[in-house]
């Protein structure tokens, strides 16, 4: 029998880590590209377009997959890697095959489930945790060679949106800040960040609402703290994007630990345990 591994979710404002079982099958819509590791076996896939499934124990999947998931409820480790895409330009060099639109069997492979199974087993510090994260998905030697820059102008936009998520504020007049025209900024946003404007803002509500139900709020007033018209409306987006129920992050039963960045530009993280 395999063992059953502690359930861990960690939340920076770059990335977020959980290690556990998925939801099987869960079915995907992605607005942040996505590492998933096997840290029990295989996990099972199939792009939203294809009629079979396909397998694999290291699986990079870009900005806009859609499709289906499963690891048959064995715990993995599911990253939702960097929005400005390093960490996902770094990966892709590493990858051995391409398989139903997503990258697979990296050659660090091997290296990633023994770390990630390491911090299932025994708790890491969160900003110890990050600093080894960074490495692990930021090779040096890959890392340095990578020819990725993400404009400034952009970089630009998603600050704005980071500070204020609930404005809605239009895409011309995000463009007007940055001095570009309304269809420039969306095309070149979608280009680097691999999302519409819009998607990823409601990815960043999601990231903050996660925050507030860690710190002891509700999934209602996340919901409505998110922007969102009623709370059911908001766990099916949350399910969607993110693969996993907000109820989790409340319910004590589920035994899931999580570690909350205590501020956007903060160093610290607070640990709430439901």
């Amino acid at each position: 029998m395999i063992a059953s591994l502690p359930q861990r979710l960690y939340l920076w404002e770059r990335r977020t880590l959980y290690l556990g079982p998925l939801r099987s099958p869960a079915q995907l819509s992605l607005a942040a590209s996505r590492l998933l590791i096997g840290l029990q076996g295989n996990i099972r896939f199939r792009h939203r377009t294809q009629q079979r499934d396909s397998f694999s124990r290291s699986l990079l999947l870009p900005v806009g997959w859609q499709g289906t998931v499963d690891s048959g409820r064995l715990c993995v480790a599911d990253c939702h890697l960097d929005v400005t895409g390093f960490d996902y330009a770094v990966l892709r060099q590493l990858a051995n095959r391409q398989d139903q639109s997503a990258y697979c069997d990296l050659s660090n492979e091997h290296l990633l489930i023994t770390a990630f199974d390491a911090v299932s087993q025994r708790l890491t510090l969160p900003e110890v945790l990050y600093q080894q994260l960074d490495a692990w998905l930021n090779p040096a030697e890959l890392a340095e060679g990578t020819a990725f820059r993400c404009d400034q102008r952009i970089l630009n936009t998603l600050q704005r949106i980071k500070v204020s998520p609930l404005e809605n504020l239009s895409v011309a007049s995000l463009a007007q800040q940055v001095g570009l025209s309304t269809s420039r900024l969306a095309n070149l946003f979608k280009e680097q960040i691999g999302v519409p404007i819009r998607r990823y803002r409601l990815w960043y509500r999601l990231f903050l609402s996660t925050q507030r139900i860690a710190c002891g709020g509700s999934v209602t007033e996340a919901a409505l703290g998110a922007g969102f018209a009623d709370a059911a409306h908001f766990t099916r987006t949350y399910r969607t994007i993110l693969g996993i129920q907000p109820s989790a992050l409340v319910k004590p039963r589920a035994g899931l630990e999580v570690f909350v960045e205590a501020q956007a530009s903060a160093k610290t993280v607070n640990s709430f345990k439901p």
